[in-house]
């Protein structure tokens, strides 16, 4: 009798733990049970995550909680949008599928961004390194800086660091040659592939031009001169086509048979998952990965390509979107490698790299279309000059967008 209800017990202890089990598995997949409907089905989730955190959570325009979190939805569409006092909210139509989880990932960028001065002495031809992680420019010999010695220490070319630094160590910009003996005020300055070198090109009283290579990470006592300017910059354009060439070599051959056909590319993101490019013939992208991944970006692609526009492709999940008119937009990479920075006259906007969310970050004048991003994403370096009256060169100024 007690050997059969022991026998009754490990087979009921059997049956609560896989009974438990199933269940923990089955919700963990997203399986919920509707009360009001006295139901058992497949639901799915929607990780929201913003940055910043603690942005309210709009699922159709009803509030439902604040980022990060998890959502547990039935399948289907939804606009999922991010909320918070003081920034511009996000936006995006999410697919949920059963079993699955959705990202819902978003940026929010303040709608009052903040304007600091980085240089006060007036500053030329700035220009960001091919690494991102820093700035030269020039800082010109004035009128104003004949009787003043300081103005004068200060003119030659500098090097602003844009990577943040622990305990605020090493922000401010170091010179890299001093203007005396050679006077660099009107210089225009090339950047080596690696990073680590500037050409310097410097017009004469000849009406030619004197050219000399310096180091970017020291205070260089002198300019090497460089005689055959063209035999540097072929070096140089080799290095980077080499560089070219190994990244697109990794992409796949169906892909790549269409890029070399049809594709104009201006920047790999920083993390080199996605392709900026622009399209010189018509083409259609072969669809690569095959049955498509699920839960992956639900923004409507654009697999038909057509001369004179600008996409972005997504090589891991192999989707391609429509970013517009190659007329109409300057573009560049942000460091988060999911956002593109365009720029138009006295505007400076940030968009989704799908290119939804397109939201203006900075409105007023800036000169040359320049516009450099933090390392960290959290600032723009945008060349400007707010008062005219008081100096007739522009400055450098942070904006921090986050």
């Amino acid at each position: 009798m007690v050997k059969i209800r022991n026998t009754v017990i490990s087979i009921f202890t059997v049956c609560v733990i896989f009974l438990v089990s199933g269940f923990v598995i089955a919700y963990g997949r997203g399986y919920r049970f509707n009360f009001k409907q006295k139901t058992f089905g497949s639901t799915g989730l929607i990780t929201a995550i913003s940055e910043p955190i603690g942005a309210s959570i709009f699922v159709d325009n009803k509030k439902v909680g604040a980022t990060n979190t998890t959502i547990t939805v039935k399948p289907g569409w939804y606009t999922i949008s991010f909320m918070k006092e003081g920034y511009q909210p996000w936006e995006k139509k999410i697919r949920v599928q059963g079993e699955v989880v959705a990202q819902a990932n978003g940026t929010l960028f303040p709608t009052n961004p903040s304007l600091s001065a980085i240089t006060t002495n007036g500053v030329a031809n700035p220009i960001l390194s091919p690494d991102g992680g820093k700035l030269a420019f020039v800082i010109p010999v004035i009128d104003e800086a004949t009787d003043t010695a300081q103005l004068v220490q200060k003119s030659g070319i500098w090097v602003l660091d844009l990577i943040d630094k622990p305990l605020g160590l090493n922000r401010d910009a170091k010179q890299i040659l001093k203007s005396e003996p050679l006077d660099i005020s009107k210089a225009t300055l090339t950047w080596s592939p690696d990073s680590k070198q500037l050409l310097v090109d410097v017009p004469t009283a000849q009406k030619t031009t004197a050219t000399y290579l310096i180091d970017s990470d020291k205070l260089n006592e002198f300019a090497k001169p460089v005689y055959i300017r063209r035999d540097v910059i072929n070096d140089w354009a080799q290095m980077e086509k080499t560089k070219e060439t190994e990244k697109i070599s990794t992409l796949k051959p169906e892909f790549l048979a269409v890029a070399t056909s049809s594709m104009s590319i201006i920047a790999f993101s920083p993390d080199e998952r996605n392709i900026l490019y622009e399209a010189t013939g018509a083409a259609t992208i072969p669809q690569i990965i095959t049955p498509a991944l699920i839960g992956t970006n639900p923004t409507e692609e654009v697999r038909d390509i057509k001369p004179f526009s600008i996409y972005t492709y997504d090589i891991k999940e192999d989707k391609n979107y429509l970013i517009g008119k190659a007329t109409d937009l300057t573009l560049q990479w942000l460091p988060t490698s999911h956002h593109l920075i365009t720029i138009s006259k006295d505007k400076i906007e940030v968009m989704d790299y799908d290119g939804i969310n397109r939201k203006t970050v900075y409105a007023g004048p800036f000169w040359d279309a320049f516009v450099a991003p933090w390392t960290s994403a959290n600032k723009l370096v945008i060349l400007t000059n707010l008062i005219p009256t008081a100096s007739t060169l522009p400055n450098l100024y942070a904006i921090n967008i986050k």
